[in-house]
């Protein structure tokens, strides 16, 4: 369960995470319940909208400054009369409706990354090694966050040019090691293990 405080929000979690190729993309497959403490996860039955904003970074060891960057929204509410959670999942990709009968099952929904793509291939060459960074925010309070996200999920699928202008896209100092307080329910920072791919046999 994560600290109620801020500053302990801030601190980076290291977390071991797998990582596959599919066709030209690179996935991830990691989870990140641990965004929900008692409070929050008792709050997805109340009936109210929770909305979890994800910020995906790929970084090559050594460099500061990201070489892919994907986002991804998850928003859930409870419906008190049909007694189901609605889930509703946007990423670049698109966007996905589901029903679940569970709150367990709900909670892994959105708290889950299965074959997730982070990166094209071609972003990533063979031999160095990288690692992946997740920030996630629990009910963000900033209508400026909000507003970048629906920019980010606009931005057509294969798109490779990194918006340096965006307040999102940040070195890794500055998202996290050295980030700002954040204006959310809840923030966790993950980092990988470094991954590479390996050279083709000759």
């Amino acid at each position: 369960m994560l600290s109620t405080t801020r500053e302990a929000d801030a601190r980076v979690r290291y977390k071991s995470m797998r990582f596959a190729e599919r066709g030209n993309k690179l996935v991830v497959f990691t989870r990140f319940t641990e965004l929900f403490d008692s409070k929050a996860y008792a709050r997805l039955a109340s009936g109210f909208v929770s909305v979890i904003v994800l910020r995906a970074y790929v970084y090559r060891k050594g460099t500061d400054a990201p070489i892919s960057f994907v986002v991804a929204k998850f928003r859930i509410v409870y419906d008190l009369w049909d007694e189901v959670y609605l889930v509703r999942i946007q990423n670049p990709y698109g966007m996905r409706n589901r029903r679940y009968k569970t709150r367990a099952s709900a909670l892994k929904a959105i708290s889950s990354l299965r074959s997730f793509p982070i990166a094209s291939l071609a972003q990533i060459p063979r031999g160095p090694h990288h690692f992946f960074g997740l920030v996630v925010e629990l009910n963000p309070i900033s209508s400026s966050t909000l507003a970048e996200i629906r920019r980010w999920l606009t931005r057509p699928v294969g798109s490779t040019g990194l918006d340096r202008s965006s307040s999102f896209f940040g070195s890794f100092v500055s998202v996290f090691v050295n980030p700002k307080l954040p204006v959310a329910d809840r923030v966790l920072r993950l980092r990988s293990q470094p991954f590479y791919r390996p050279p083709l046999s000759q």
